[in-house]
């Protein structure tokens, strides 16, 4: 959370100037966009190629991806193995077992 306040912070601080010179700011617009829409934590427990293929085959600039073996993160806490968990705002979805599930999360 203190990070998103400092993000916060210097957005508003941009925004003063952005419209003077639009073009000079691509990068805070785009920075703007990706806070109001947040991001996407996925989670992929234990050797699950097909579910990895699944996110992998996607156009998601929005997401962080963890795969593999579980390293020391809350991200993996408590997450069973050959599953995939898709989040955002610190809420998870139910548990994707099929790609088929895991592509209706992420539409």
């Amino acid at each position: 959370r203190r990070y998103a306040n400092q993000a916060d912070q210097i957005l508003l601080l941009l925004a003063r100037v952005m419209p003077q010179a639009l073009t000079a700011f691509g990068q805070a617009l785009a920075a703007v966009a990706l806070r109001a829409a947040g991001t996407a934590e996925i989670v992929i427990t234990g050797d699950r190629p097909d579910l990895l293929a699944e996110v992998r085959g996607r156009w998601l600039p929005d997401a962080v991806l963890a795969w593999g073996e579980p390293y020391d993160s809350p991200l993996w806490e408590g997450r069973p193995e050959g599953l995939a968990f898709v989040c955002r705002d610190h809420t998870c979805q139910l548990p994707a077992a099929t790609p088929g599930d895991l592509a209706a999360q992420l539409a």
